[in-house]
């Protein structure tokens, strides 16, 4: 898989762990919404590891 398509995947996954994470939130979900908020830096901090490479 190309680096572009990669980010792009990766983009996705943070912006459906984010929106989980806001539906956790409402339904006063404590456990799930923190649990999602680290999905969400996770992928974060994978993508910014790809961008790195990608301008190394």
């Amino acid at each position: 898989m190309e680096r572009r398509k990669f980010i792009e995947h990766i983009d996705k996954l943070i912006e459906q762990s984010d929106s989980w994470r806001k539906d956790a939130e409402k339904r006063e979900d404590w456990n799930s919404a923190c649990f999602y908020q680290g999905e969400v830096k996770a992928y974060e901090r994978v993508k910014r590891l790809v961008n790195q490479q990608l301008h190394a």
